[in-house]
């Protein structure tokens, strides 16, 4: 079963979700179009959109990302499962007619976020820790598309998961990093963190420690779920905006 991944950054990898997700049979064909300007072809099942450092319009800048949009179309007009994790979620969002736009404040290093309690009976949701805290490395944020249902959310930013339909995923938070990829994204950081969050290194390595275990549970219930609904049998339950 190939899954089509599209990394937006040569710094943000499918990493640890990506591990699960072969462990599980999956097969990944990687795109980073910094690097390849061609998608690779395949009989892709299902399509993963990864985080980026540009936004979600910024179309005249990165112009792979309206072929992203429109793969988002072809994947659901098709009933195939989606998944969007940061900018990929926020492409979600744009795809199905919302907007993206920088938020109040950046979300930057572990924050808790939680389940919106009658969603819990989603079975990658079921026994989700109270303290769980997940990555978090954003500025922007979006509008949730009218046909989604909001999962989880937290007091920073409201639209953490959600999903459209019964194959349609988008996490705001980083539930495939890895300490080291962290760690690599601290000694990148611009200039503007340095100066408004000096003490970001040392907070998130805190944050590694007490946390880094759990989210990797997290992102393994994430994956396993979402493989179960590659089935043809899923029905379509959402129309996109024309």
């Amino acid at each position: 079963m190939q899954i089509l991944v599209i990394q937006n950054s040569i710094r943000d990898p499918i990493a640890i979700l990506g591990e699960h997700l072969v462990s599980n049979g999956a097969e990944l064909v990687n795109w980073l179009p910094e690097q390849q300007p061609n998608q690779p072809q395949g009989d892709f099942k299902g399509l993963i959109i990864l985080g980026g450092y540009m936004n979600a319009h910024e179309d005249d800048k990165y112009p792979h990302l309206k072929h992203i949009v429109e793969l988002i179309h072809q994947f659901h007009t098709e009933n195939k499962p989606i998944m969007g994790i940061c900018l990929g979620a926020q492409l979600i969002a744009r795809a199905f007619g919302s907007q993206v736009y920088p938020h109040s404040k950046p979300e930057l290093g572990f924050s808790p976020v939680k389940v919106i309690e009658p969603l819990a009976t989603e079975p990658w949701l079921q026994n989700c820790p109270a303290d769980l805290h997940i990555m978090q490395w954003h500025f922007d944020t979006f509008d949730l598309p009218g046909q989604s249902t909001l999962l989880m959310t937290n007091d920073i930013c409201k639209h953490q998961a959600y999903r459209i339909g019964t194959n349609i995923y988008g996490f705001q938070f980083h539930l495939e990093v890895t300490p080291d990829i962290i760690n690599d994204w601290l000694t990148a950081k611009s200039d503007w963190i340095n100066a408004h969050y000096p003490n970001l290194d040392g907070q998130v390595q805190d944050q590694i420690n007490a946390h880094a275990d759990g989210a990797a549970t997290f992102a393994q219930q994430v994956a396993q779920h979402w493989l179960t609904l590659f089935p043809d049998s899923v029905p379509k339950q959402t129309i996109l905006p024309g």
